[in-house]
């Protein structure tokens, strides 16, 4: 309780500060700063309910629980409550629909569609003990017009994932995804990406951002070698089961799924494309109108620890923003670079950015599975 005191004193911020003051009257002015922390300590014990978080498959009570138990042990009441999303897409589906959570976590990618959407609000990292020791590349990756819109967490690579004795690649790229000696051997992942890392092996100059020439030329690449592909996958249970089994030997990959791999003891390459792969960064996003301020900042809080971060490292094999964790495998350290604080970016790896005609990428895409 003491602990839980001393963060809310030390870190509330002048304008709740004022907002409180004007909420608690003179007897707020009067008591001071102590006063005030004592108004926010009773605006935080109206926040009732469980915590509603919207996320991805892996990171709620299905396997993800140690990510936020620092949350769980200090708010027991309020215990988050998970819906699973498969890809950004589908959680603005969900969203739209009527969902209502706290708070989600979509890629660095989508962080402008999101802040410019009207469906989320800036976070106070002042109410995130742990913001500080998170990485200061990543933290200005999430931010819009100097407002923190994205708390920025775990990260890692679009890589291909192969079996070295199975496959001989003709070179480091990109070009595997689509090499006709493998058919019925390989999987992509079921999202408009594809388009992108199509763009990316044509050699196009943004492929983030392609003319219309240029996409018609990636989609019509993706329809000519989709009979290359046993599986498009969008659950990664799913293609752990099917590489696993040796039903696949090719695939577009996170770094979770080279460890999932290693764990069953085959023989894999998680590649580094000369294309270059693409890097992501999850981000905690706020929803607007949220009766759960607090305690969203709380959960967010619990993510960015040291101890989540290294529990994330050393079990799903990605990343984490906070710059004080070391995973306990040397391999990983390599395949992550972990100790290149920028090794999302450039000359390493393309930075995933927004694409700015998202909805043609996706109807494309959708034309593409239904070829």
């Amino acid at each position: 309780m003491e602990e839980g005191r001393d963060l809310l004193e030390r870190r509330i911020s002048r304008e709740d500060l004022l907002k409180l003051a004007a909420a608690t009257g003179a007897a707020g002015l009067v008591a001071g700063r102590t006063g005030l922390a004592g108004a926010a300590r009773a605006e935080l014990a109206k926040e009732s309910g469980r915590l509603q978080v919207l996320d991805w498959a892996g990171y709620g009570n299905d396997g993800g629980q140690t990510m936020f138990a620092a949350y769980v042990k200090k708010y027991p009441k309020n215990k988050p409550q998970f819906t699973y999303m498969t890809n950004e897409a589908d959680a603005l589906a969900k969203l739209h629909a009527g969902l209502k959570p706290d708070l989600f976590r979509p890629y660095v990618g989508w962080t402008k569609y999101f802040a410019t959407s009207g469906l989320v609000q800036p976070w106070d990292p002042k109410l995130i003990s742990n913001f500080k020791h998170l990485n200061p590349f990543m933290v200005k990756a999430g931010q819009l017009n100097g407002k923190q819109y994205g708390i920025p967490e775990d990260w890692g690579f679009d890589q291909i994932l192969y079996r070295s004795d199975k496959v001989k690649p003709k070179a480091k790229s990109w070009g595997l995804l689509f090499d006709e000696r493998y058919k019925g051997k390989i999987a992509w992942f079921d999202d408009l990406e594809m388009l992108t890392i199509a763009g990316l092996y044509l050699g196009f100059k943004n492929p983030w951002n392609q003319s219309d020439a240029e996409l018609k030329k990636s989609q019509n690449l993706l329809k000519s070698k989709k009979h290359l592909v046993r599986l498009i996958w969008s659950s990664e249970t799913n293609l752990w089961e099917a590489f696993g089994s040796g039903e696949l030997w090719i695939a577009y990959a996170w770094p979770n799924d080279w460890v999932q791999m290693k764990k069953k003891k085959l023989k894999v390459v998680y590649m580094h494309p000369k294309e270059k792969p693409i890097a992501w960064v999850g981000m905690l996003m706020l929803l607007k109108g949220t009766q759960r301020y607090h305690l969203a900042h709380a959960y967010a809080d619990a993510w960015s620890s040291a101890k989540s971060a290294k529990w994330l490292e050393d079990n799903y094999g990605y990343g984490h923003a906070n710059t004080l964790a070391r995973p306990s495998s040397s391999d990983l350290m390599r395949v992550l670079q972990i100790t290149n604080p920028r090794a999302v970016t450039l000359p390493n790896a393309y930075f995933d950015r927004d694409i700015p005609r998202r909805s043609l990428y996706a109807k494309m895409w959708e034309e593409v599975k239904a070829a």
